[in-house]
């Protein structure tokens, strides 16, 4: 080798360490930064004897990266429904905690017992009343968790599309930028983290498929082909409160909707699934059962005529096949009996609608309302619950499925977060900085640079013994 090329072998070396020095600097300045990637400094002959570095390479796993958003989106989906029902199941209670609502029938049950065997009894009167208001509260104030529960899930689908969009939109402009950087350099790889980083952000709020174009820019599909983001243009995600329905530009995504190329997976689907499919059950679960309560106890008091209101009723009046919507929000007991009415408790013994009171002893009309809390009083097949169900079970079945909905929903966020956080576990051992690994690599960065600035002072002492020769 002559003294040129030895001469430009150690320069290019000692060059190439101090790449790979600072390379190596900021993947350890970096170790906590979730959003960063290992970076590695390759080398390469640069034909003249000499080596360089050909590029900053970044340490992916192109299949690892899809399997953990794919795994990720769909453990975001069910985590949207697990906790969005983990407050309302825990307040809904389970029987025999004394608060749900089959314990507050019950109790208005074991009331209206004591009632029929002691029908001259005020005492007994009054329970019976207080029982039937406490049942008319559990099931309003169920309903206004429901409602608030519904509330919140409306401004979740609000802030995360209002997310979606912010990140389509910076995707964007990296897709802008990343066409004007050098590929292989520190830029390209600093670009490369930002825009995996609002890659993974995307998927976890919905399922796309993502497109790497030739140009090194990305596009977005939904997983039904609807495009979110081609190049620079962006199609803004708009949510509609009123039916729930989502759109991309004009193009409907509502996941589970027939007819339409839905979006999948994503914490916007499952709260979408929250806003249109379960709590509505759930509603109408709660509105049903009012029902049930309302038009069993106008049909079976003798005294009510037509039109009138029972012991139950519809903001104080009878349900006439009126709206059923929000019934449940609205149950009270009748004024004439209740105690912030007129009190009249004998009422729950004679009936709603006689004019006097009656005989003391006669418990006629408290055995007719036992009777009717066995009769069938069906259920909306959208429900889900038995469409033979009586008064009697309707409480407890309600709960029942609903409790039931619940835990599978926390079942199926358990398993989905397992399987995203394996997957992830194994993305960030390969993308993730090891401090002893770089540690090692510095070492071995240094004897190299010590090596080559060897070779400089061999060379250069051999020139300067070759100048005085001559």
């Amino acid at each position: 080798m002559s003294l040129s090329a030895a001469l430009n072998a150690a320069s290019s070396g000692l060059a190439a360490t101090q790449v790979q020095a600072r390379v190596a600097s900021e993947n350890i300045a970096n170790a906590m930064n979730e959003n960063y990637v290992r970076r590695d400094a390759i080398l390469v002959s640069t034909g003249s004897g000499g080596v360089g570095v050909g590029q900053i390479a970044r340490d992916v796993d192109d299949a690892l990266v899809r399997m953990s958003r794919s795994e990720g989106s769909k453990a975001a989906h069910q985590q949207a429904i697990y906790e969005a029902l983990e407050t309302y199941s825990t307040y809904l209670g389970k029987p025999g905690d004394g608060l749900s609502l089959p314990d507050k029938f019950s109790d208005f049950n074991t009331a209206l017992t004591t009632l029929v065997n002691m029908p001259s009894s005020t005492e007994a009167q009054s329970a019976a009343v207080y029982a039937a208001e406490d049942l008319a509260a559990a099931i309003r104030d169920t309903s206004g968790m429901l409602a608030e529960v519904g509330g919140d899930v409306d401004m979740e689908i609000r802030y995360e599309v209002a997310d979606l969009n912010q990140a389509l939109y910076d995707l964007s402009e990296l897709n802008a930028k990343v066409g004007k950087v050098e590929s292989g350099t520190a830029e390209a790889a600093n670009l490369s983290d930002q825009m995996d980083a609002l890659l993974d952000q995307v998927s976890g709020i919905v399922g796309v498929r993502i497109t790497h174009n030739s140009d090194r820019t990305v596009s977005l599909y939904t997983s039904g082909g609807v495009a979110l983001l081609e190049g620079t243009q962006v199609r803004d995600v708009t949510y509609s409160s009123g039916d729930g329905n989502i759109y991309a530009g004009e193009t409907e995504i509502t996941p589970n909707k027939d007819g339409v190329r839905g979006i999948e997976e994503g914490s916007l689907v499952g709260f979408a699934e929250l806003k249109n499919d379960i709590l509505p059950q759930f509603r109408l679960q709660l509105d049903e059962y009012a029902r049930g309560l309302i038009e069993t106890f106008q049909s079976v008091d003798a005294s009510v005529a037509s039109g009138g209101a029972g012991l139950f009723t519809d903001n104080g009046g009878a349900f006439e096949g009126g709206t059923l919507d929000g019934l449940s929000a609205r149950i009270s007991v009748n004024e004439a009996v209740s105690h912030a009415g007129r009190a009249e408790i004998w009422r729950i013994r004679d009936g709603m609608g006689v004019a006097e009171e009656g005989a003391v002893a006669d418990a006629t009309q408290v055995q007719a309302y036992i009777d009717g809390l066995k009769v069938k009083v069906g259920a909306d097949p959208a429900t889900g619950l038995s469409a033979s169900i009586s008064l009697a079970d309707f409480a407890g079945e309600l709960v029942t499925a609903q409790a039931l909905t619940s835990s599978r929903a926390e079942s199926s966020y358990s398993a989905a977060a397992s399987a995203a956080d394996l997957v992830q576990a194994s993305r960030a051992n390969v993308e993730g900085v090891n401090i002893d690994d770089e540690l090692q690599q510095l070492m071995l960065i240094e004897q190299s640079y010590a090596a080559n600035s060897k070779v400089l002072t061999a060379v250069g002492d051999m020139l300067d013994a070759l100048l005085a020769a001559v």
